[in-house]
């Protein structure tokens, strides 16, 4: 069985293509599948906001640590949206989905652990070299689709074949809302919601658009520049409160410790726990949340 932690050689791509959220994140974590845009945005942006890179490399420790989390409450079954690019690196504290909740439930039902999870992304190379690493692995698959449409995707014949969607589902939308408008995000979640089988769970992170200022950040006025300098680069970017991610989350039935900083979730969850926090360098300008779907 291939390893989730083998990145496929970089592929070749125009050098004149403009910047992408996907690879501006591979840059900042030492990836090779980054463009010049890329790297003269992520720079401009670690300028305006210094605790960026730290922020990319925190959530995908927070992914491996909710994963873990979960799959410790049961879940053995994981639909990853805008699942981005593989990991340059990886260690313990940074295992794409699959292997999180294979280290988990392999201890629990040994060889035989049943872990199915589905990765979607609608950015083509993130798809293509998720295709090209998980291509060996039983339990998984990669699906080029628009998370925004759930029913689509939900109906997609190897989808339903991967996934039994009469028992709960996983989904995790971490770092995909900023990156939509309230309708569709809006609609994304009651989508989720209302078609995901009884007992599902829905891990979210997300920008902060009220940062407390500090070591790492000059608040509002850090998310600011980062806004204007994605919107020079044509892309729509939303950060958002912590109040306005509870009003998204209102039909859900969100998990303590609730929404939260990214940094600090998981503090209750024992060995699933986060690192003690070691002050600026664990600042992560995001929120996180776990919630479950309730009866309609």
């Amino acid at each position: 069985m291939s390893s989730m932690s083998l990145v496929p050689p970089r592929s070749p791509a125009p050098v004149n293509q403009p910047p992408h959220v996907s690879r501006v994140a591979d840059y900042f974590t030492g990836g090779m599948d980054n463009l010049r845009a890329d790297r003269e945005l992520a720079d401009r942006l670690r300028v305006a906001a210094p605790w960026l890179p730290q922020s990319v490399r925190a959530h995908r420790a927070h992914t491996t640590h909710v994963v873990r989390h979960l799959a410790s409450e049961g879940f053995h079954q994981y639909l990853d949206l805008g699942c981005g690019l593989p990991y340059a690196e990886q260690g313990d504290e940074a295992l794409h989905p699959y292997d999180a909740a294979r280290s988990i439930l392999v201890d629990v039902h040994g060889a035989q652990a049943d872990v199915r999870t589905v990765y979607v992304d609608n950015y083509g190379p993130a798809y293509g070299h998720a295709n090209t690493i998980l291509a060996e692995e039983r339990g998984t698959l990669a699906v080029n689709a628009d998370a925004r449409n759930v029913a689509g995707l939900l109906a997609l014949p190897s989808v339903t074949s991967k996934l039994n969607l009469n028992r709960p589902v996983a989904v995790l939308a971490h770092d995909l809302l900023p990156w939509m408008g309230d309708h569709d995000a809006v609609d994304l979640l009651n989508d989720l919601r209302r078609l995901l089988p009884p007992g599902s769970a829905l891990s979210l992170t997300h920008t902060a658009s009220d940062l407390p200022p500090g070591p790492e950040s000059e608040g509002k006025d850090c998310i600011r520049m980062m806004s204007a300098l994605y919107a020079e680069a044509g892309i729509d970017f939303h950060p958002r409160s912590a109040g306005h991610l509870r009003a998204l989350l209102n039909r859900w039935s969100v998990q303590e410790p609730g929404v939260v900083r990214t940094e600090l979730w998981g503090s209750g969850y024992g060995r699933f726990a986060q690192r003690p926090l070691t002050g600026a360098a664990d600042f992560t300008g995001a929120y996180a949340a776990v919630a479950l779907t309730t009866a309609p």
